[in-house]
């Protein structure tokens, strides 16, 4: 567990930009070294001389967390230049639209690869060390999307949102009993930049700007990602497992799957019509 961010050493992948920024850039405000993982090397060192600016230490790396060897070099050199790691924020993640039973395999892969498998990658490289010393806190980032499939057109990103909520509750069983904490981050709207990098699969490109923005009605209002970052900081020193940027999407959370026929009917008929598919 960790009673106080001050002086301690926080990872944060797809840390660059949007939530992941967010986070990082709360966990130095209080005083937390801040390693950040991205692919984006611009951003990244923007990023960095950000969270410099609060007197901490910073570390910004380039890795795919598809790559084993990236997240395991990222880990060895976090630990050589800031030390061990008490807190992981598994964030990077891409989104993926199109008809479920269309999206091309190669798209379904790079989503569970990147959503999914970056975050086993993250949990197979820092807890082991955090169960050396039996202390540290990890957070993986669901979605609202990973407890409600709200649209059929998202299926890649509510399928990989699902399980990462399944594999945090499963490692939350796990480690818990051993001393640390665990926490799923559940965000609905936030103002963020993941739409940059969404892809649109298994559709015509004559469709492709319809299907763009094909979006359920937004029933949350939206926070923004350095909003984000002052939940997940106060609900990591409050021991808390599931973290929801709305009190709607918590209230939905507990009333959603109480009547899963209910519910689905209510949705089809809230649903916007899906563009023509040639």
């Amino acid at each position: 567990m960790i009673e106080r961010f001050e002086g301690a050493v926080a990872v944060v992948t797809g840390g660059a930009s949007g939530i992941g920024r967010g986070i990082a850039t709360e966990l130095a405000c209080r005083g937390a070294n801040v390693a950040i993982a991205d692919v984006n090397e611009e951003r990244l060192e923007e990023t960095a001389e950000k969270l410099r600016s609060f007197g901490v230490k910073a570390l910004a790396a380039r890795c795919d967390v598809t790559s084993d060897a990236d997240v395991e070099g990222f880990r060895d050199t976090v630990e050589r230049e800031l030390g061990s790691v008490d807190l992981l924020c598994n964030n990077a993640g891409v989104a993926v639209m199109g008809p479920p039973e269309r999206v091309l395999m190669d798209d379904w892969e790079w989503i569970l690869q990147i959503n999914v498998l970056g975050v086993v990658r993250g949990i197979r490289a820092f807890v082991p060390g955090m169960l050396e010393r039996g202390r540290g806190h990890v957070v993986n980032t669901s979605s609202i999307a990973g407890m409600w499939a709200y649209t059929w057109s998202m299926a890649p990103y509510i399928t990989s949102k699902f399980a990462v909520f399944g594999l945090t509750e499963t490692l939350a069983r796990r480690l818990l009993p051993l001393g640390i904490g665990v926490s799923v981050l559940c965000p609905g709207a936030v103002r963020t930049n993941l739409g940059d990098t969404v892809r649109i699969s298994g559709v015509p490109d004559a469709t492709l700007e319809s299907w763009r923005y094909l979006r359920p009605p937004e029933e949350s209002p939206s926070v923004t990602a350095e909003e984000v970052g002052v939940m997940v900081a106060d609900a990591v020193l409050a021991r808390r497992f599931a973290i929801f940027t709305s009190p709607t999407d918590d209230a939905r959370f507990r009333t959603w799957r109480l009547d899963i026929d209910r519910s689905l009917e209510a949705a089809i008929a809230e649903s916007p019509p899906p563009p023509p598919i040639p």
